[in-house]
């Protein structure tokens, strides 16, 4: 079926009809690509499906995942160079420029309008993590020195940023509430800082809190994987920096106002200047938490959907292919499906597109692949419990 065809049945807009267009395409790489090009074309429709949108969008992906595992191409050549990742990454974005223009002991001003309140700033564990290679077995993070001797490769400063949701109590945004809005944003702060859960908090007033400084790790990812064009990260805590706004997801309002987003804009050129991180390794806490005891995505689905990435600068990287499905070997489920939107299904599906082409590269089937990523992804978790690591390359 061609691709013209796929954009006229989503200007019918009915999900019912795309759904048996999607049962009849056998080969789950044309599914894909049927797939993606009517969801682009249906972007001003989709809000409209509603439930039956999202059923119709989880039968389509979980049938194509379970068709790949059966179907292996006898004409794929085998290879070991990584395949292109054009269709995997944003455009490289320019990182902004930004300075700190005054410090106090209490806060700390920037040149782009800034202010971080420094009150409750608190120590934490010294970050320093492992460099893994995205490829497996391709300079796995390490160094060789002139006598051919190898060690692993440390790095201290944050390759990235995860956006989180308090999903503390909300009172309505509103004068009249002024007195609770204020004492339940300061016992989410004390609550936060307590368990040093996130680098920054930004309240429900747009005010910016430094909670665990940027030298150490906080406890915001847990179990989480994610991968730039070069490097793969696993338990983010060490790697990425966590920043949450005051917020709630179990909610009919927008989760987030004005003042948080403007907020999350300045912070996030500040953060990205400072440690100059790519514009693609900013992303959600849905994109990045698994679940390494049934091998799913999304054990934490906050910012599953609605993150106003344009809003603060960044490109749609909800589109950006989910690392540990098509690196790893990580799955998803309807449970996961039903918890985010459309943004992220893209994402999904070209993770899912690049785990079936890779295995044919290798002429494997799909199921026996996954299984050999999912034993790099326990293999990897099993060396970083190792403390017998060379810190003398810390860099």
């Amino acid at each position: 079926m061609s691709l013209d065809k796929c954009e006229r049945l989503y200007r019918f807009r009915n999900p019912a009809r795309i759904e048996r267009q999607a049962d009849s395409i056998g080969d789950p790489i044309a599914r894909l690509k049927y797939l993606r090009q009517a969801t682009a074309a249906a972007e001003p429709v989709r809000r409209r499906w509603g439930p039956f949108g999202s059923f119709c969008m989880v039968a389509i992906l979980l049938s194509m995942r379970s068709d790949a595992q059966f179907r292996h191409p006898s004409n794929v050549r085998q290879t070991d160079r990584p395949l292109a990742a054009e269709s995997l990454r944003v455009a490289p974005q320019e990182i902004p420029n930004v300075w700190r223009i005054a410090e106090t002991k209490d806060f700390e001003v920037y040149s782009n309008g800034l202010r971080v309140e420094d009150e409750l700033a608190v120590a934490n564990e010294p970050r320093l993590y492992r460099l893994l290679s995205v490829g497996a077995g391709r300079n796995d993070g390490r160094l060789t020195d002139d006598k051919g001797r190898s060690s692993v490769l440390l790095r201290s400063q944050p390759a990235g940023i995860v956006f989180h949701t308090t999903e503390s109590d909300q009172a309505p945004f509103e004068a009249a509430e002024q007195h609770n809005l204020q004492r339940i944003g300061r016992e989410t702060l004390l609550y936060v800082r307590s368990k040093r859960a996130y680098h920054f908090v930004i309240d429900r007033f747009g005010r910016v809190h430094r909670i665990v400084v940027e030298s150490d790790a906080a406890n915001h990812a847990g179990n989480s994987v994610w991968a730039d064009s070069r490097w793969l990260y696993l338990e983010l805590n060490q790697s990425f920096l966590g920043v949450s706004f005051e917020a709630s997801m179990q909610t009919d309002q927008p989760p987030i106002n004005e003042a948080q987003t403007h907020a999350a804009r300045v912070l996030t050129e500040m953060l990205r200047c400072k440690y100059h991180i790519a514009a693609e390794n900013c992303v959600t806490h849905a994109q990045v938490s698994v679940n390494p005891d049934n091998m799913r995505i999304g054990w934490h689905c906050d910012w599953g959907k609605g993150f106003p990435f344009a809003e603060i600068g960044l490109p749609e990287n909800y589109e950006l292919p989910v690392p540990s499905l098509y690196l790893l070997g990580f799955e998803s489920d309807p449970a996961y499906i039903h918890a985010t939107g459309p943004g992220l299904w893209k994402g999904l599906a070209v993770a899912e597109e690049r785990l079936r082409e890779a295995a044919g590269a290798r002429r494997m089937g799909v199921a026996a692949y996954r299984t050999l990523l999912q034993k790099r992804y326990r293999d990897e978790i099993a060396a970083l419990k190792d403390k017998s690591v060379d810190e003398e390359n810390r860099q």
